[in-house]
């Protein structure tokens, strides 16, 4: 908990336990324990993982956090409103979004525009639109007639969101559908800035997968979610630096997997935690961290 919750170093842990409560022990130590807690959690995390790819709406991200000596690893989330899985490793490749959510999901997938996601049926894509403002704001800022396309695309995005928040119908939002088509195809045809051709003819191809969000009620038009979830990793990342080796990494995607689980579905983390690790020397499995629903009657 002090690792994970509350983004100690290994150090202020030791530190801690020797001020507190007279525990002296050495960082080495401190490590191998974190690789001890990494093993009783990944059976219960594991078994929570096998039920993401049966999820209705799944959120997908992820973000850089580095292991010392090697040049780049990523942190990937896999978000529902029940279970939240983490994974440290070194590729942002499909065949990672296959480990992580199986090659054939189930459900709709909210993502940004990264291109590891294209394998996903467009159907069962929704991009997110907090990304897709940010990408008609740095077309803006371009000069001439790119400016005035991203201009006229951020604003529309604006639109779109009071329209959501007002609980407008999908045929209420046909006219904004066109707006913003006809905005991507005058910046698709431009020639002065090849990069906002290329980003409006992209999102031309993904066009079914920017408004399944008014096909399906249950899924929400931006990936916040998963950037939320990522938060406490990244903050993680920037108190304790790199991880050391694949022990750290274990530690840091189990331990955040099962915090992140327990509050969302409010059960007492460090219990579960304890319970985990008690179990490991007896040889016994740790409980369920996604308990079974057993139907009434």
């Amino acid at each position: 908990m002090l690792g994970t919750r509350y983004h100690l170093t290994q150090g202020k842990v030791r530190d801690l336990l020797v001020q507190v409560l007279g525990l002296d022990f050495s960082v080495g130590t401190v490590s191998q324990a974190h690789g001890k807690v990494a093993l009783a959690l990944a059976a219960p995390v594991l078994e929570a993982a096998n039920t993401l790819s049966q999820a209705p709406v799944v959120h997908m991200d992820e973000t850089r956090y580095p292991r010392e000596g090697t040049t780049g690893q990523w942190v990937w989330g896999v978000v529902t409103p029940r279970v939240v899985v983490f994974n440290l490793l070194p590729s942002r490749a499909r065949y990672v979004i296959h480990s992580l959510l199986s090659e054939t999901p189930k459900g709709i997938v909210i993502s940004d525009r990264y291109a590891a996601y294209a394998h996903i049926p467009a159907e069962q894509r929704q991009l997110c639109w907090a990304h897709l403002l940010r990408d008609f704001a740095r077309i803006s800022q371009r000069c001439g007639l790119p400016g005035r396309i991203g201009a006229k695309l951020l604003g529309a995005g604006y639109v779109l969101f009071r329209w959501r928040s007002a609980g407008k119908s999908a045929q209420q939002f046909e006219p904004l559908q066109r707006r913003i088509r006809r905005a991507l195809e005058q910046g698709a045809a431009q020639t002065a800035c090849r990069r906002t051709a290329r980003t409006c003819a992209q999102l031309l191809k993904s066009w079914t997968s920017l408004w399944t969000f008014l096909r399906r009620a249950e899924v929400a038009p931006t990936n916040n979610d998963a950037e939320r979830a990522l938060r406490a990793i990244v903050v993680k990342r920037k108190i304790s630096g790199p991880t050391r080796s694949r022990r750290g990494d274990l530690f840091i995607a189990l331990g955040f997997s099962v915090i992140e689980t327990c509050r969302r579905r409010g059960r007492d983390a460090f219990e579960y935690m304890q319970q985990a690790v008690t179990a490991l020397p007896h040889n016994v499995a740790a409980p369920n961290l996604v308990p079974a629903v057993v139907p009434s009657g």
